[in-house]
């Protein structure tokens, strides 16, 4: 087998024979079975086959073929990864079932070695390759990865060439996308800058059809209720400041101008899917983060020493029609500011003996503030019977304080982690001790409340290198968790803050991977079991006793989740690839869990856990006359339902998503043309039971949903030198 590692040259401009071995998806190369892609999962170069757990990765080769420009593409490409974007530009993200959608984290996304908590849905674009790692991530990566981790590894600055490329892509929903990436040696010093810049606009496909409201009147917003505007730019410099000291600095910007939450409402089950959002103001989402961030690598000889520094500063305003409908009833208005800074330091032994051992300390500051309203409007008066008038309903008749706070977090840890290797065996442990403290202040109230707890991670695993490298079976046992914390408010009569307590899970995992008939098939399998104790979940209610809109965090309780995953890849011909990946999970709740109202949740499924999940895909790639080649990918995506509540009373049907993509091109230039959702499939990506503010309707509770891309035809254009 050749061992590639990927270098600043590997990008979605440029092809290398890493980028052509992708894990996951094979361009269709005669050779491209017999490499292997080299990844960072355990902050240590190795290739997926080597390591010990479950992971799939992409390289800028496979982004590029498979389509995959945003974060629903990936969910929809990795068996038991439920990922998606939120209606409010935030991720919804759960693997193996671990995790959950809303406020709560569940799952890390990180850039490169520094974790993003505010713009995690950004494009990051000009990548390397991204890493999805299944199960908890407690030893290496810390709370908030207690579901895995999803990461996004950038091409690096390279000095020994000038490089570029761009990209414009064009099609349905008024698309106008543009790409472009420079990579710039600085003479002869070893030094070298890379920019990558991007802009992207759409109208999308919600509209606001503006129906007439109970008086008669019609408002006047614009159609295209989905549009979506983003733009950014990232720069980095990397070069050796002495012989053994290299550094990479890296900044970028990007700013977002979206909607927010244009659910989609369905008043039962039977649901229709609609792309008419009838809201009284087009809702909108403005966010801009600055980011920056330092690594710097010290070679001793023995051992290297790494220091990764990063500062991020996102600014959001965010406004959300709360009653759903065309009618003037009750408002949400969402300003933060959200500052983070992290510190991590890491010494990693040299690759020259049967131990290898990596080590650090960790630090991280999380700052939030939050100063959101809900505006009562006129239209409120409908409760009563009462149809407003137009100057009425338009008034703003209460403001009323709803998320008035700051909160801060702060973690400090020490990890260690090690391998043993004797034979054909190798044994590996780690520990992560990691103190975590919460604060949080409602400034509208007075009332403030502080948690804090400090957390052991272990991990182990033993492996077992039957044929070399390729070939092995494993076993693995790992912890991770989620931070608690406080609620936005607190209840009628309270005098503290309505908090919740840190979740924790293990998972205890055995699996397989292989390489077979001269490394054209590619086999990995994994079965695992999860002890999830103290889950968190989001929830909306309005409060029994003032009767205003509560939003917050509770534990509701443990559940035992387990399942298996496998992935085969055949090279069937020398230019045809196929890959055949799926995925099982089986959870239920614990015996004796209830909720608060006594509700029993015994042997039910927690909400967000597909069943089944499953990709199927063909790539074609071979070379015509002329330098000329010919490419094409054909892929089937299947999620299965799930329960979108608690009490297993509302469920999101399952889904099944077609996408085809063909292109000609030589070594610096390409067209294709790909069509998404080729059958026009509707679905939800997420569905929640919300309270329902409009009393036309006159019902307690309404489902909203994210409405998934409707059948799309785009094309594009590459260049590259």
């Amino acid at each position: 087998m050749t061992r590639i590692t990927t270098t600043g040259r590997l990008s979605v401009f440029g092809m290398s024979a890493a980028a052509i071995a992708v894990s996951g998806l094979f361009s269709g190369k005669a050779d491209a079975a017999t490499e292997e892609i080299v990844v960072t999962a355990r902050k240590r170069a190795e290739t997926l086959l080597e390591i010990p757990e479950s992971v799939t990765a992409f390289s800028a080769d496979a982004i590029e073929r498979g389509g995959i420009a945003k974060l629903d593409d990936v969910g929809l490409a990795v068996p038991n990864l439920n990922l998606s974007i939120r209606t409010d530009g935030f991720p919804n993200a759960s693997i193996r079932g671990l995790g959950s959608f809303g406020n709560t984290q569940g799952v890390g996304f990180y850039v490169d070695d520094v974790q993003v908590f505010s713009d995690a849905s950004s494009r990051f674009g000009d990548l390397e390759r991204i890493e999805v790692l299944k199960g908890p991530q407690g030893t290496l990566y810390g709370g908030s990865n207690i579901g895995g981790a999803v990461k996004f590894i950038t091409v690096r600055p390279d000095d020994e060439a000038f490089t570029g490329g761009a990209k414009l892509s064009t099609g349905g929903q008024g698309i106008v996308d543009v790409e472009g990436s420079f990579n710039i040696p600085l003479g002869d010093s070893g030094w070298a800058t890379r920019l990558f810049a991007f802009s992207a606009a759409n109208d999308g496909y919600l509209y606001n059809p503006n129906s007439p409201r109970a008086n008669g009147g019609v408002n006047t917003n614009e159609s295209d209720i989905g549009r979506l505007d983003e733009r950014g730019v990232r720069a980095s410099l990397a070069g050796a400041v002495t012989d053994k000291l290299n550094a990479y600095a890296s900044l970028r910007w990007n700013e977002l101008d979206a909607p927010q939450d244009p659910w989609s409402v369905e008043l039962d089950t039977d649901f229709e899917f609609p792309s008419g959002i009838d809201l009284s103001t087009n809702p909108r989402h403005d966010r801009e983060t600055f980011a920056g961030s330092l690594e710097l690598v010290y070679d001793a000889g023995a051992l290297s020493v790494t220091s990764v520094t990063s500062y991020t500063d996102t600014e959001t305003d965010r406004f959300t029609d709360l009653d759903v409908s065309q009618e003037f009833i009750l408002d949400l208005f969402r300003p933060q500011d959200l500052e983070v800074f992290t510190q991590e330091l890491r010494l990693t032994s040299a690759e020259t003996g049967p131990i290898e051992w990596l080590g650090g300390l960790y630090y991280a500051n999380f700052k939030d503030d939050l100063d959101s309203v809900l505006l009562f409007r006129g239209g409120a008066s409908l409760f009563d019977g009462i149809i407003p008038t137009a100057e009425e309903e338009a008034t703003t008749i209460d403001t009323v304080a709803f998320e008035n706070r700051t909160r801060e977090r702060n973690q400090l840890a020490a990890f260690v982690t090690g391998s043993y290797r004797r034979g054909d065996l190798e044994f590996g442990g780690g520990l992560r001790i990691d103190r975590w403290e919460v604060k949080s202040t409602n400034r509208d109230s007075g009332i403030s409340g502080k948690q804090d707890d400090t957390e052991f991670l272990p991990r182990a695993s033993v492996t077992w290198y039957y044929d070399g490298t390729d070939n092995n079976v494993y076993a693995t046992i790992s912890r991770g968790f989620e931070p608690g914390g406080f609620n936005l408010t607190n209840f009628a009569g309270e005098t503290e803050l309505f908090g919740f307590e840190p979740e924790d899970a293990f998972n205890y995992e055995v699996g397989f991977k292989g390489r077979f008939l001269d490394g054209r098939v590619t086999f990995t399998a994994a079965a695992f079991y999860i002890d999830y104790d103290e889950r968190q979940f989001e929830l909306q209610a309005v409060d029994p006793v003032t009767e205003e809109f509560v939003e917050g965090i509770v534990n509701a309780g443990d559940s035992k989740q387990y399942g298996i995953e496998a992935d085969l890849l055949w090279q069937a011909t020398d230019s045809l690839g196929l890959q055949l990946a799926a995925g099982w999970v089986d959870a239920e709740w614990d015996s004796g869990t209830t909720l608060a109202d006594d509700t029993d949740l015994s042997g039910l499924t927690p909400p967000y856990v597909n069943e089944l999940s499953a990709s199927v895909a063909a790539n074609y790639e071979k070379e015509l006359k002329a330098g000329l080649s010919l490419f094409g990918r054909a892929q089937l995506q299947y999620k299965d339902s799930f329960y979108a509540d608690l009490a297993n009373q509302v469920e999101n049907p399952d889904y099944t998503v077609v996408g085809l993509r063909a292109g000609i091109g030589t070594e610096r230039w390409e067209v294709s043309a790909s069509v998404e959702n080729l059958f026009d499939e509707d679905y939800y990506t997420d569905l929640t039971v919300f309270p329902n503010f409009n009393p036309l309707i006159g019902q307690e509770t309404i489902n909203i949903g994210t409405l998934g891309q409707p059948r799309l035809f785009t094309a594009a254009v590459r260049v590259w030198f």
